[in-house]
């Protein structure tokens, strides 16, 4: 089994790739909202763009991760002790990889444009809560943090994305409907 917590990059390298994910993840609806607003609004065409929605889709989800991921590592470290940053990074690869697939996944927008703002809202919290939940328990496999306070890490972890994910469904829902 490959052990992600040997051999890691930077943490900023990380965090760049973290955003580019996100990126990519929001690009499609980011370009729908930019190409309505543009329309609506009267943007200027060099604004209203792929380019500007690639990189605006990813802003307000990667702060939000980036936070969130802080404040629930200082946690940990606070209460388990250094395996926490083994745990940060591979959380951080694993929100990587859920985007990546989120990505190649949300090209059936393109064949479903009128669902897809329902699809967003079941399969992005779906996929990466799952993807979380898988990393969590190869990391109980590989021994990151003591057993005894594995418990601790996996509440704080997943009760943070099944918090913050949970709220953005529901917000997402009812904006929908609204």
């Amino acid at each position: 089994m490959i052990d992600i917590a040997k051999k890691k990059l930077p943490l900023p390298l990380v965090g760049v790739l973290v955003y580019l994910s996100y990126c990519a993840e929001g690009w499609f609806v980011s370009r729908g909202m930019m190409a309505y607003y543009g329309e609506k609004y009267g943007f200027a065409p060099w604004f209203a763009n792929d380019i500007w929605a690639f990189f605006t889709g990813g802003i307000v989800p990667f702060a939000l991760f980036w936070l969130i991921t802080s404040l629930t590592m200082r946690l940990i470290t606070a209460r388990v002790g250094g395996g926490a940053v083994n745990i940060r990074y591979g959380v951080c690869l694993t929100v990587i990889v859920a985007n990546i697939v989120l990505f190649a996944l949300k090209f059936m927008y393109i064949a479903l444009p009128l669902q897809a703002s329902v699809i967003d809202i079941i399969l992005v919290p779906t996929l990466t809560i799952a993807f979380v939940a898988l990393y969590l328990w190869y990391a109980f496999g590989r021994g990151y943090v003591d057993k005894t306070r594995y418990r601790t890490v996996v509440t704080q972890v997943f009760g943070s994305f099944l918090s913050v994910y949970g709220v953005i469904t529901a917000l997402n829902l009812f904006l929908s409907v609204a």
